[in-house]
């Protein structure tokens, strides 16, 4: 353990006016051993660490503090940026932009109808560029059910992604079709960000959306830049834009039209489909936050505080303690299923009642459920992209031992407190 984290217990120990001996005797350990803890001679496990923390009775932002600077420990640092990311993606899934936010934008640059009537014309400077796109597409989206957009446009260029949910949001209908590259590199989170965009608009009602991916530095990567990096092609256009958005071609010749729509469906057809879409029945219980579904029917279930009340109403048997994980063993009656269940902790995640992640341990493949409450409607989103699996098949494997999931003891505390509560309402 760090001589930071070390110095903060001692003050808190000093503050709370406990002896070192009696703490040490209460998590388990010697005293010598517990000297070294403080002094930064010994790394102290987390179970150890959230012992202390409980005995304390620390608040929310001393348990942060330690929970931070013991995470900053970690060896593995590529395992906690993707879970930091991970964790991000949860929450940005369903905080979705309100679809029925009025679009402003300072100035539509209708540059297509200034266009003389020639085969081509150049086009430069990123402003007048994102206004071509936005004018050629809302012209396309306005066909409806006949409207199909073929695009190759990375979505750092965050217009496209506004410009979709705006089409969404006016409840305008046709088919976007969009082939995004990804890094080439199975352990990289950073594709992550581009799961999140692709499930966002993937669940759109009126709008379908088919993304399709690439690994770079393939063939079909080849293929792509041998027209140009980007492009957008309508019923009617051919946008071609070069790697930094500096400039762009409009082509509206028939034949130039026919020759890039023929090259792109070539290409489509190479690309291997990101996600699949289909609504599932409705559930009359709290779906868990995430979920690692194993052979068998075993499972491993996380739920967010909050939803600790919903224990309540499940037949449980508290575990023996096994050091680390601060399980609950839950026995569902009538069923061979075997369920781990771990509470993360407070404020870790939002939506928890909107979004279940599911990682399907012998499929290979994760799973994301969507629940609309009001609807009483849920969506699954099927990844099977191996780069990313891979990404969130090592977050579920480092979950059940990290700082984000509860111990046992904060998790007895929880639950007393909630039973509480609950009698308390039923006696009045």
């Amino acid at each position: 353990m760090s001589q930071e984290i070390g110095n903060i217990l001692k003050d808190l120990i000093k503050e709370k006016n406990m002896r070192n001996a009696s703490l040490a005797k209460e998590i388990g350990v010697d005293r010598s051993t517990f000297q070294h803890f403080l002094s930064g001679k010994r790394k102290m496990n987390l179970e150890d660490l959230q012992k202390i923390m409980v005995i304390l009775n620390l608040p929310k932002d001393k348990k942060k503090q330690l929970y931070t600077l013991f995470e900053n420990e970690y060896d593995d640092r590529e395992v906690l940026k993707n879970s930091q990311d991970i964790f991000s993606l949860y929450g940005e899934i369903y905080n979705q932009v309100d679809t029925e936010k009025k679009w402003v934008e300072s100035e539509e640059y209708l540059v297509k109808n200034q266009l003389n009537l020639k085969k081509a014309q150049i086009i430069r400077g990123q402003v007048k560029i994102e206004g071509i796109i936005r004018s050629c597409f809302m012209e396309e989206m306005g066909m409806s059910e006949n409207a199909n957009v073929i695009m190759s446009i990375n979505f750092k260029h965050y217009f496209l992604y506004e410009l979709i949910m705006r089409i969404s949001g006016q409840n305008q209908g046709g088919k976007i079709q969009n082939i995004i590259p990804l890094v080439n590199k199975k352990k990289l989170g950073n594709n992550l960000d581009v799961l999140k965009m692709v499930l966002l608009l993937k669940s759109l009602d009126n709008i379908d959306y088919e993304p399709y991916y690439f690994y770079s530095g393939t063939k079909i990567y080849d293929d792509i830049s041998i027209i140009v990096p980007n492009y957008l092609i309508t019923s009617k256009q051919v946008i071609t834009i070069d790697r930094d958005f500096e400039s762009a071609i409009i082509y509206e010749d028939p034949e130039i039209l026919d020759y890039y729509r023929n090259k792109s469906q070539s290409i489509l057809s190479k690309c291997a489909s990101f996600v699949e879409k289909e609504p599932i029945k409705w559930a009359n219980y709290p779906l868990p936050s995430f979920e690692k579904v194993r052979k068998n029917n075993i499972a491993e279930t996380y739920i967010a505080f909050d939803q600790l009340e919903s224990l309540l109403d499940r037949t449980s048997v508290p575990a023996e303690k096994d050091g680390t994980s601060g399980e609950i063993q839950l026995l569902q009656k009538g069923s061979v299923c075997s369920t781990d269940v771990f509470v993360l902790r407070d404020g870790l995640i939002t939506g928890a009642k909107n979004l279940c992640i599911r990682y399907l341990a012998d499929e290979e493949r994760v799973e994301f459920i969507l629940i609309n409450e009001i609807n009483q409607s849920m969506l699954k989103l099927t990844i099977n992209e191996t780069g990313i699996v891979i990404v969130f098949r090592e977050f579920f494997n480092y979950l059940p031992h990290s700082v984000h999931v509860c111990s046992p003891e904060e998790i007895k505390n929880s639950l007393h407190n909630i039973r509480s509560v609950t009698e308390g309402i039923k006696n009045i």
